[in-house]
């Protein structure tokens, strides 16, 4: 697995190779390459067809640490025991199935991720108090019950999933080492390595893409573009695809 200094690097060495004028920040580069990561994962893994045969790699995935406290009712204005998160959980890619365990050596519980719309509806089967339930809220907070009132004990609950802003994830990460709070490009890049060249590739063209035109024709590491004009060209109709006629014409 790559960190996110040997992507953003890679992508300004080749960037460099193409032309010295522009200057590309390390966010800038970072942030493309978040979003063709993105873009390569749902490409191999959201097609129906893949999802029988291929399998997740652990290496697209990040995990989370979520604190708890409880709340009096559902934004929906549903009341009951509910736990929610402090903090607001990132976006997620939809390519795989988002797990979720209990940080608490005291209760021992299976947690099941369910859409919002079910969570009104769980947590009264009596048979099945040894099973919460979650989900992520329209507030954008992690909500949960169940039968057994003991879960209103816990205090952090682990999330993994496939998250679409790799590095707002690593700011939550469980590894206090691994936060994302002191240097990003020391930090792992959440991508399977047979991706990493796909991935630097389109963020290339991405960047290269996003520059201003015209096109900069001497490579002499000055920047060109500022003096540079815009001009418009016109150019008038065909006479015979005109629907205008002389004054002398028409009355004849």
């Amino acid at each position: 697995m790559a960190t996110f200094g040997e992507i953003t690097y890679a992508v300004l060495d080749l960037l460099k190779e193409k032309t010295d004028d522009a200057h590309f920040t390390e966010e800038h580069v970072i942030f493309f390459a978040s979003h063709m990561r993105n873009l390569l994962l749902e490409r191999k893994y959201k097609n129906s067809r893949n999802q029988t045969f291929t399998s997740m790699s652990d290496e697209n995935t990040q995990e989370i640490c979520l604190n708890l406290e409880p709340a009096e009712m559902l934004p929906a204005g549903c009341s009951g025991m509910w736990l929610h998160s402090i903090e607001e959980i990132p976006d997620t890619v939809n390519v795989s199935n988002t797990t979720l365990s209990v940080v608490s050596d005291m209760i021992q519980s299976t947690v099941t991720f369910i859409p919002p719309e079910r969570m009104p509806y769980v947590g009264f089967n009596r048979w099945l108090k040894n099973i919460l339930y979650a989900s992520k809220s329209n507030d954008g907070h992690l909500y949960i019950t169940g039968s057994n009132p003991q879960f209103m004990y816990l205090n952090k609950v682990r999330m993994s999933a496939v998250f679409s802003d790799p590095r707002k994830a690593a700011e939550l990460s469980c590894d206090p080492d691994n936060n994302g709070k002191c240097n990003i490009l020391e930090m792992n890049f959440p991508l399977e390595s047979a991706l990493i060249p796909s991935c630097i590739e389109l963020t290339v063209q991405e960047v290269m893409g996003s520059r201003y035109a015209p096109e900069d024709k001497q490579n002499d590491a000055k920047d060109g573009l500022a003096d540079a004009a815009v001009t418009q060209q016109r150019h008038p109709r065909p006479v015979e695809n005109s629907s205008y006629k002389p004054r002398q014409e028409a009355e004849e």
